[in-house]
Parts: structure tokens; C-alpha cells; sequence
């Protein structure tokens, strides 16, 4: 009976230590047809029927924001690695090239997924997001987003994204031959997002949440298992020097893991914080960000960093540096297009022997931007307009003009903070000028 072993499909830049010298290897392998066959071993397991995997339903707002957000990352175990490691890999190609930090930056459909799905809550647009990132040795990878917000009850959002191998030799523990072996990965996930704090009439500052539930599968020839993972995060945006300062926190891909044939394997968990600075420069957005990832089966931070620089609202120069286990280059380089309602993306990186890896991407933002703060119904925040300006009217002594902004706003929402106070003190003022 032929043989096959459980294994992980691993992306380079998501590699822990004690894998550097099997990728090594695979690079440096004479026979081409090996490379795979070194990252992808086939040992003598006897296939059989996998274990269905189970995963207990996980609230991922509110209280499962704070545990994700503030627990302490699992300790590495011996026995067990982490599977699904494609999930730990960001697929957007602004993202790539800037070094894969955006923790605590928004604007990007594609990154929000892994980054940090509060960001969510500052999409303008209805929009929808695809991405192609070709590799090395025949492995490609592709997400696919949409993403639509409302007017009162935050932001919704879709993802799938799919990791596909090449056929490859197969090759048990003697190094016999075992036939094509086939490999490919699949996640499809919801996520959500809303403001809950910050000044009411700019909806680019304050404190946003997001979180996210998936289910994630692993296939290697005849042999598969999946399991339910979710994501939680928060950013905080306000004004500083005159720019635009951001901080961000996020945890990606928590869970109970998988089982896969015999073995149980840790879920892919991330935990990434990060700051971020937006500031005019010649008129035009220069965005700085730095980032610090933990993988839970690693023992220290990577930190990163990113610019982007925006020029005339049309083209994007992004460039990044992500030190780590790479071979070869940490240095990122990107560009994006910006044609009004679509934008074009494309992200470069050096992966040593093993060459470049390059991302494409296309977006789409459908009808209006969405204009109203995500936590308020647009008649609630035309009553906070009204209020505003009987206050400016009743400065100018205009108490019949304020009785009529405050009367309206009432109508609108009858709980607009103020109102019926000002409007009894505007009411005795024309009174006593009667």
C-alpha cells in the first residue's frame, strides 16, 4: 500500500528556525523535481480515513474581542506544529511592499483580512478586491474580498482564498519513490467591523473593533481536514501635529487547531501591534507604518516597516523591510494605480534560490461613498448637525431661527444629547425679549 504522510504547506516568510535548513536544502537540491519533496517530505504513515475535526462556536465580538486582544500567546509544545500556515502569509500586494506592517493603517480591502479586520471600518465604498501572487516552483496563491458598509451598523465583509501546488513526486522515509502527490489550501471567512467611539462629525478619527470567523482546510493527496479559526482586532486614529496618527492591535487565525490523520495541530495564531503616521508631503499623503508580529509557535517578535507615498491621488510608491528567516533580500517594493473607481496593485519581493515572488492585484468600489458615521443613522446626525447650529445662532442672538433648528432636530431624533435643554433656555429667552 503506498505510503503518504500529513504535511504543511509553508510559505518561506512564515518559516520557524528549526525549518531553515530543510529549506535550505530544497533550494540547493540538483534534482529539481526534489525541491517540493523537501518542503513537502512524504514518511511511513498508513493513510486512512481522517478524524473529523471539531471546533467549539466562538463569539467573535465583544467579550472574544478582549480575550483574543489581551490574553497571553500559547507556549510552543513539543509535539504538534501549526498547521495552515498559508493563513499567516498577507496576500495584499500594498501590504507586501511595505513590509507586511499595516496594523494600524487603513484604505486596503485585501490586508484588512489578516492585518486587522477593524480597519474595515473605514471603507468608503462597496467595493470588491482580487489578488493573484505568484511564487516559486509552482505554488500560487489567490484571495478574493468584498466588502460593504452600512450606515448604521457597521461594516460587512466576505473572503476566500485558495493556495494551490503542482503535482509533485512523493517520496516515503527510504527515499523511494510514492508516486504525484497533490497539496492546496482553502479559507472562507466573514468579518465585521463598526466605530464605537470618536468625535460624531469625522468619521477618520476614533476607535474602531473588528472580528472574524473562518473555516480553514488543508489537503495533501487523498487526505484533508479543516477547522473554524476567527480573528479579533482594534484601531484608534486621531490627529496629531498636524498628520494623522494611528495605533493598532490585532489577533488573526486563533483557535483550537485541526486534526490531521493522527496528528493535532495548533492553530496558525498571530498577534501583530502596530503604529502608524499620515502626513502632507508637497501636498500629497506620505503614510509611515512599523509593526511587531509574534507567530505563537515563535519565541520573539519580527518587527517591520512600510512607506507609502501617494502622489497626486493617482500613483502609490510603497517600499518595506521585514527582517526574518527569508533567504535573501528583507527589501519590498510595490506600486498602485489609482483610476477613480479602480485601483491596480502590484508587490515584488526576493525569495534567495528560490527567486522572486510577485503579487498582483485589482480592486473595484462600487456606487457612493459612504459619507455617514458608521455608528449613527443619518438622521441622528443631521439632529447633531441642527443642534450645532442653534448654538451659533443663539450666540448671535437669533432665538426664534434656534427654536427652529432645535424643534427639527427633535423631530429627527428625540434623544439628541442637548437639544430640549437649549431649546427651554432658548423658549425663556424669547419670552423675556416679548
Amino acid at each position: 500500500m503506498r505510503k503518504v504522510e500529513r504535511s504543511h504547506t509553508i510559505i518561506l516568510s512564515d518559516l520557524p528556525p528549526a525549518c531553515t535548513q530543510r529549506v535550505k536544502a530544497a533550494a540547493a537540491a540538483a534534482d529539481p523535481n526534489k525541491r517540493l519533496s523537501a518542503l513537502l517530505p512524504v514518511p511511513a504513515v498508513k493513510r486512512r480515513r481522517p478524524q473529523n475535526s471539531r471546533c467549539s462556536p466562538v463569539l467573535f465580538v465583544g467579550l472574544s474581542l478582549l480575550f483574543a486582544l489581551f490574553r497571553p500567546p500559547p507556549l510552543a509544545a513539543d509535539a504538534g506544529a501549526s498547521g495552515l500556515q498559508f493563513l499567516r502569509t498577507v496576500q495584499s500586494p500594498r501590504a507586501a511592499a511595505m513590509g507586511e506592517s499595516g496594523a494600524a493603517l487603513s484604505g486596503d480591502l485585501l490586508s484588512c483580512a489578516v492585518l486587522n479586520p477593524a480597519a474595515l471600518s473605514l471603507s468608503s465604498y462597496t467595493e470588491l478586491a482580487f489578488v493573484y501572487n505568484f511564487w516559486f516552483e509552482g505554488i500560487s496563491m489567490q484571495q478574493l474580498a468584498f466588502a460593504y458598509p452600512t450606515a448604521e451598523k457597521g461594516t460587512f465583509a466576505a473572503t476566500l482564498s485558495m493556495l494551490n501546488i503542482s503535482p509533485f513526486p512523493g517520496y516515503d522515509n527510504s527515499g523511494n519513490p510514492a508516486g504525484e502527490v497533490s497539496s492546496s489550501d482553502m479559507a472562507f471567512g466573514v468579518l465585521y467591523s463598526r466605530r464605537v467611539a470618536g468625535s460624531w462629525n469625522d468619521r477618520k478619527y476614533g476607535v474602531f473593533i473588528g472580528g472574524g470567523l473562518k473555516y480553514a482546510s488543508e489537503t495533501l493527496d487523498t487526505v484533508s481536514a479543516g477547522g473554524l479559526l476567527y480573528d479579533a482586532g482594534a484601531l484608534y486614529f486621531r490627529e496629531l501635529l498636524g498628520g494623522r496618527f494611528g495605533a493598532g492591535i490585532a489577533a488573526g487565525s486563533l483557535g483550537s487547531g485541526l486534526k490531521f490523520d493522527a496528528e493535532q495541530d495548533k492553530s496558525p495564531a498571530v498577534y501583530r501591534a502596530g503604529v502608524s503616521y499620515e502626513h502632507l508631503l508637497w501636498g500629497d499623503p506620505l503614510r509611515v507604518a512599523i509593526d511587531a508580529r509574534k507567530n505563537s509557535d515563535a519565541s520573539g517578535f519580527s518587527p517591520s516597516l512600510g512607506l507609502e507615498f501617494f502622489v497626486r491621488r493617482t500613483l502609490s510608491l510603497r517600499a518595506g523591510y521585514m527582517p526574518g528567516p527569508d533567504e535573501g533580500s528583507a527589501l519590498r517594493f510595490g506600486v498602485g494605480f489609482n483610476l477613480k473607481a479602480v485601483n491596480l496593485d502590484y508587490a515584488i519581493a526576493k525569495f534567495g534560490d528560490f527567486g522572486y515572488a510577485h503579487r498582483f492585484g485589482l480592486s473595484y468600489a462600487f456606487g457612493k461613498p459612504m459619507e455617514i458615521t458608521p455608528h449613527m443613522a443619518p438622521g441622528q446626525e443631521k439632529a447633531r448637525w441642527k443642534v450645532e447650529r442653534a448654538k451659533v445662532l443663539m450666540q448671535n442672538r437669533q432665538y426664534y431661527e434656534a427654536a427652529l433648528e432645535l424643534d427639527e432636530a427633535l423631530k429627527l431624533d428625540p434623544k439628541v444629547p442637548e437639544a430640549m435643554e437649549l431649546l427651554i433656555k432658548v423658549r425663556t429667552m424669547i419670552e423675556v425679549l416679548e
